[in-house]
């Protein structure tokens, strides 16, 4: 039987619990699986907590009338409110009394609520974390988090320092200036700091792109002295990758890190994307070699279903770097890519074809037959699924196989010039102008690589047609003086490639002369001149005798 005075107990808490001041906000609901959130039935015990609502109010007038007591240690989220809302909030087994200590995501949920001025220290670790995994984007409590951080920066403990920094760093809204106010404390106190923390800290330091030599070097002298406490592959990666953006060149630090690496990997299995941001570290700094790349690819096939193209890429591109061939992972990653690009939508696909572009930076002759597959099946991909594709998925697609130089059949640029047409109300200036640009950088490669599927009178006047849709507000804006020499001439080079035949062209380039006539080089006017002969311009029309008179008196 339970005594009388614990169920009066019991009965009491149970009351206080459910309040009478209404619900709890909706995304207070639900944070962990422990059961906590759900005992947030009423805002009356969160107003307690907060130092809000009628008997909070009660209490400070009475306070206050006697002589009050220290507001600092009562204002809400002030000094000690994380203790406060644990004693309130204590969640455990039922009939267990004392229960266990509050979630960490429900404090970061109840300093949200808060304005940040209000917060300390650790208010402010917990509200940065909670507003990086809400993916929170408000600006102005951005700037008001910013302003306390740093008014609180000379003080601030270096555990509460390093979850600021880190959520900051996660919601890419990281402080340079809060960051070299925290650097001569952080450089001297590293030694206190766990190994998740070390990680944590170093990797925002890094994000933030402060790059300090004493840091630096206290970081590296700590590494050496402390690698064999890192052992989740989270932390691994953090600090590795941390490492290599802060430029720390100790040689013998990095042959450690991959010894240790290869260790903690026949103890737990890493996945497929912390393994490619290793890799991709170790390829930053130049300390890696095939041996070690293969050793890295192998571990990466357990995992490798589960990659995303952009984490596929970084390891292509490592391998890649140091003239690594592992025949048997460069084809799983082939056929993986096929099967990820089926389902995947247009945004994906014009940022897998920029990730995997990237290799070509590095890439040699033996590479280059993966690349060629990789880059076949997402252009397939992207054609069955063209009417889907908004302007600027066009624009990124056409530029990243233009730059290359990657093989696109004439049927199915065609297919794109179609779909251009169909949209080229959505097109901006610059997406029309680059669009056409790639697209005739394309047809110039088939028709002179040739082969048997030279392009069609039906495919040129597709071609053709889309331009002169695209370039209609291109050149009205042009005639009024509202787009650059460079563009101009880009819009010209591509209006003659795809064959578009537009007579607005010479009136824009006329009107475009002379309204911005001090941004004319002399190749920027050759080149004009060149394109306005090909279109069959007279030499004596006025704009041909002021290009030819630019290009002469400039050069």
């Amino acid at each position: 039987a339970v005594p009388r005075a614990t169920s009066g107990r019991h009965r009491r808490r149970r009351r206080a619990m459910r309040g009478a001041s209404g619900r709890a906000p909706g995304f207070l609901i639900g944070l962990d699986g422990t059961g906590a959130a759900r005992r947030l039935h009423s805002l009356g015990p969160l107003a307690r907590v907060a130092g809000t609502g009628p008997r909070a109010s009660r209490r400070a007038a009475g306070s206050a009338a006697d002589g009050g007591w220290d507001q600092d240690e009562n204002a809400p989220f002030g000094r000690g409110w994380a203790s406060a809302a644990g004693n309130l909030f204590k969640v455990g087994p039922p009939g267990r009394r004392g229960g266990v200590s509050t979630p960490p995501r429900l404090l970061g949920a109840l300093a949200l609520l808060r304005d940040p001025h209000e917060l300390d220290g650790e208010g402010l670790g917990r509200a940065a974390s909670a507003a990086a995994r809400a993916g929170l984007d408000d600006d102005a409590w951005w700037q008001s988090f910013k302003a306390r951080a740093r008014e609180l920066a000379p003080h601030m403990a270096l555990h509460d320092a390093t979850h600021v920094l880190n959520g900051m760093a996660r919601a890419r809204q990281i402080d340079k200036e809060l960051v070299e106010l925290l650097l001569p404390r952080i450089s001297s106190h590293l030694v206190y700091l766990t190994s998740a923390h070390l990680s944590m800290l170093a990797s925002a330091i890094a994000k933030a792109e402060v790059h300090d030599a004493r840091f630096t070097a206290a970081l590296t002298r700590e590494l050496k002295a402390r690698l064999m406490e890192f052992h989740s592959p989270m932390e691994i990666t953090m600090i590795v990758n941390a490492a290599s953006k802060l430029r720390v060149t100790d040689d013998d630090l990095y042959r450690r890190f991959v010894i240790h690496i290869q260790q903690q990997m026949g103890q737990e299995a890493f996945h497929v994307r912390d393994i490619s941001v290793v890799v991709q570290a170790l390829a930053r700094v130049q300390f890696a070699d095939t041996s070690t790349m293969a050793k890295f690819t192998d571990c990466a096939l357990q995992t490798l279903p589960q990659a995303t193209p952009l984490e596929l890429a970084r390891l292509l591109h490592a391998c890649m770097s140091v003239g690594c061939v592992v025949d048997d992972f460069f084809t799983a990653c082939v056929l993986h890519s096929r099967e990820q690009a089926m389902t995947m939508d247009p945004s994906g696909l014009s940022g897998a074809a920029y990730a995997f572009g990237q290799c070509f930076e590095v890439a040699q002759i033996s590479h280059l037959r993966y690349l060629r597959k990789i880059f076949r099946n997402i252009r397939l991909a992207s054609v069955a699924s063209l009417p889907l594709f908004l302007p600027r998925e066009i624009v990124s697609l056409l530029r990243t196989y233009a730059r290359w130089q990657i093989a696109f059949e004439c049927e199915h640029l065609r297919k794109v010039a179609d779909r251009m047409r169909t949209t080229h109300a959505q097109f901006d200036t610059e997406g029309a102008v680059s669009a056409l640009y790639s697209l005739g950088l394309l047809m110039q490669r088939n028709s002179a690589r040739g082969g048997s599927n030279p392009a069609t009178e039906t495919q040129w006047a597709s071609l053709g047609a889309a331009a002169r849709s695209l370039l209609e507000p291109v050149w009205r804006r042009a005639h009024q003086g509202e787009v650059d020499v460079s563009t101009l001439l880009r819009a010209v080079e591509a209006s003659v490639s795809l064959g578009a035949e537009d007579e607005a062209l010479v009136d824009a380039v006329t009107a475009a002369v002379v309204r911005r006539r001090t941004e004319l080089d002399p190749h920027s006017a050759s080149a004009l001149h060149e394109f306005l002969i090909h279109l069959g311009c007279p030499p004596d029309e006025d704009v041909m005798l002021a290009l030819s008179g630019d290009h002469a008196s400039k050069v």
